[in-house]
């Protein structure tokens, strides 16, 4: 059912002007998932993400994440370019990084915390303008509040 719906949107991409824009997002996130087996993941940190109208951009996370009596440090990074179709958004990973202090299996960062820190991930989501802003929102995961960037002053 939902390759169904996937697919149409996917052929329909090269179809619709692109409307890009910059902004950025810049958000403290929490996220308790209890596991089929009942055992309880925590995610706790910052994620920031950086969109460029030339259809680029970068995505970091700085926190933990503790599995029952486990914590690890999650330090990733991602590049990824980007498309828009009205309100819907395609992401696709290009490069991922974890940096030197991050420990946490791959696996778990994938599943708990942002699939997109893998090099060809692809993920959909809706960005909608709110006042000055942008609201955005990904399968699973809250919705942020992003600012466009500040402005400098050519003078």
């Amino acid at each position: 059912m939902v390759a169904a719906v996937v697919v149409p949107w996917v052929a329909a991409w090269s179809l619709v002007p692109d409307k890009r824009i910059d902004w950025r997002c810049l958000s403290d996130i929490e996220f308790d998932t209890v596991t089929a087996d009942g055992k309880l993941v925590q995610v706790v940190g910052t994620m920031a993400s950086d969109y460029a109208r030339n259809g680029t951009g970068t995505a970091r996370f700085a926190g933990r994440i503790r599995q029952v009596d486990t914590v690890n440090v999650v330090h990733r990074m991602s590049e990824f370019e980007y498309v828009a179709l009205d309100s819907m958004m395609r992401v696709n990973t290009v490069r991922a990084s974890r940096l030197a202090t991050d420990d946490a299996p791959d696996d778990l960062v994938f599943q708990y915390v942002y699939g997109g820190f893998r090099a060809g991930h692809t993920d959909y989501f809706q960005a909608m303008r709110t006042g000055s802003g942008m609201s955005v929102g990904f399968n699973d995961q809250p919705r942020v509040f992003c600012a466009a960037p500040p402005t400098t002053d050519p003078r």
